[in-house]
This record gives C-alpha cells, structure tokens and sequence, in this order.
C-alpha cells in the first residue's frame, strides 16, 4: 500500500541517510548530489528532505536567492534546485506527488511566495515530462546555464490548497461534512434523517480512523485548505480492480461556486488513476439534489440507473441516481 509523501526541512539527523545516497552518473550530470548541496549554506537556501512513511527518499533546495531571476521576474518567486529521488524509490511516482505537496509546504514556510520556478536543461527530456505532468508549465523563457540551455518552468501556488487528510484533520472534515449535510439536505431529508447520518459518518473518531486506515477499498480524504481553515472534503475508493467511487463530497456553504468542488474531484481523480488504475468513477447523488445533480454533470458523468439509498434507514423514503464518466 503506498504511504504518503510528507516535505520537512531538512535537519542533521537525515545526513546519514544521504551516505548511502547512490545516484547514477546520468542524473548527477543534470543535478548535485544532496551531500554536495548541503555544503552549501548560504541564508538564502533551505534544504527539504522528502520522506514516504518514515522513510527519506528524496531531497531538494528551495532558493531566494537572485538566481531565481535567471527563470521569472516575479519578485515573489522561489526556486527549487537539487530536485532528486533516491535511485530505490524512483519509478514510483514518488517525483510528482512531492511536486504536489510543495503548495502546502510553501504556504507553510514561505507564506509570501506564489510562485516556484525551476530550471531544467534541454538535453534532460526525462525530468522535463515529470514536472509537467506534475502541473509545472513551460511558458517559453529559456535560459543558457553552464551546462547549456535550461528550459524555465513556472508552478503557480493557489490560494486554495488541495491535499491529503492528516491527522489532526478530523474537526474540519466533520464540520464542512457536517454544514455539508445540513445546506445540501436540509429541504430534502427531515432534521432525524441528517442527525443519523451525521451521527453515523462524519464523527471525529470515525474520520480519524478513515483518515488512517487506507487501502483500496478506501482511499482516504483529501481536503480543499484556505488559510489554514478546511473549506472541502471528498473521499471515496475501488469498488473493483478498474472502479472507481466517490463518497462524499462537501463543501463549506460559503465556498460553493469557487471551483473549489472542482479542484477536489480533479485531484481525487488523479489520486484513483495514478495509484489504483480507475480507468472509470460512479457516484450516487439523491434524486432530488438539484445541487450536486448539475454539478456531476458538468464534469462528463452520465447518468445510468436509479436505485434505493444506500442507507437502510432513508431507503423507502429516498431514491439515489447512479451516475458514470470514463476516465482518461
């Protein structure tokens, strides 16, 4: 079961394990080795080390440094240097689910910047496809370094972030679940059938224990962040080896038509593709919400089937729309 990818500054503890850090000529042509990078201690530079569970498999360098101008003129930029994986751990995706944590770990640590530039040269088309297909861009600045031309490539931190639940995540998955519950259903479902489901689902210790316990069946949650206050939630899992299904899915009243819902599915989307191979996504959504029904729609699910709500206390009251969109 694959385990998550957590940035934490890098501290002399980790040093050992970059001893026994072995990466290949080919790559030490385009990159420094992190033993080599530490080295250096200039003010501006913040080493990262990257860690799946309690393992270190990777590490890079955050600058403030003026050489981030060679690749942007934004003031507010960073840029990102000395981007490696641990030769064990390369093939696994490891390289764009970091890309994918460093907005919340720049929000965290470097709050002023919206902006993380790279550059990566010509001749390195490998790295180039990850980073982009990690969500970097190449808006067409190119620069010629030491080693020949670089192209520059830019990822914009958003406002909202979108990651992975965490412990601790709990009290903020149940109250936008919870105001979730209350605005989607209030004029659809009696007050006793939104306090048993909120009795029933959206608990702090059920949602920590879904937070944890992941496997294929269960995916886990991911959350939409806005300064520090969780704003969504979606969840879901495999229902078979190419199946995917979405759960829930809520946000804060006040959040609703920011795109927020959009930023979610896409990104729990990528999640059941990249690491269980859905190659298709169903969900239910009551017959009556005349909120989520349009939404699901506009996203390419089509509706299949009607049947009983999957609670056995809403079932002879209430009809669910089973609806389905094939994946790319």
């Amino acid at each position: 079961m694959p385990q998550s990818i957590t940035l934490v500054p890098y501290n002399p503890d980790h040093q050992q394990a970059f001893q026994f850090y072995p990466l290949p000529p080919d790559q030490l042509e385009f990159t420094a080795h992190p033993l080599e990078l530490l080295k250096n201690d200039n003010y501006s530079r913040t080493p990262v080390t990257i860690l799946e569970g309690n393992h270190i498999v990777g590490f890079f360098v955050l600058d403030t440094g003026n050489d981030r101008f060679f690749y942007t003129d934004n003031p507010n930029s960073i840029l990102l240097r000395g981007f490696s994986i641990h030769p064990e751990s390369q093939g696994q995706g490891i390289a764009v689910k970091t890309i994918h944590a460093l907005p919340t770990f720049i929000h965290r640590h470097f709050p002023q910047f919206d902006e993380v530039v790279l550059g990566v040269n010509e001749r390195n088309e490998a790295a180039r496809h990850v980073y982009l297909k990690a969500g970097f861009k190449d808006e067409g600045r190119r620069y010629i370094g030491s080693k020949g031309q670089q192209y520059a490539l830019h990822l914009y931190v958003p406002d909202t972030i979108i990651r992975r639940a965490k412990p601790g995540d709990e009290d903020g998955i149940v109250k936008v679940c919870t105001e979730g519950q209350w605005f989607t259903y209030g004029d659809i479902y009696t007050k006793q059938e939104i306090e048993h489901i909120i009795d029933r689902y959206y608990t702090p210790k059920r949602i920590l224990k879904e937070i944890s316990d992941l496997s294929k069946k269960w995916n886990g949650y991911y959350v939409a962040e806005v300064e520090g206050e969780i704003v969504g939630a979606i969840g879901g899992g495999m229902t078979n080896s190419k199946t995917a299904e979405i759960y829930v899915l809520y946000l804060h009243p006040e959040k609703r038509n920011k795109k927020i819902g959009t930023q979610l599915l896409e990104a729990y989307t990528r999640l059941q593709q990249v690491e269980y191979n859905a190659t298709e996504q169903w969900v239910s959504v009551e017959k009556e919400n005349d909120k989520g029904i349009p939404f699901y729609k506009a996203k390419g699910f089509i509706f299949v089937k009607e049947e009983p709500a999957n609670d056995s206390e809403l079932t002879s009251a209430h009809t669910s729309l089973r609806l389905k969109r094939a994946l790319d």
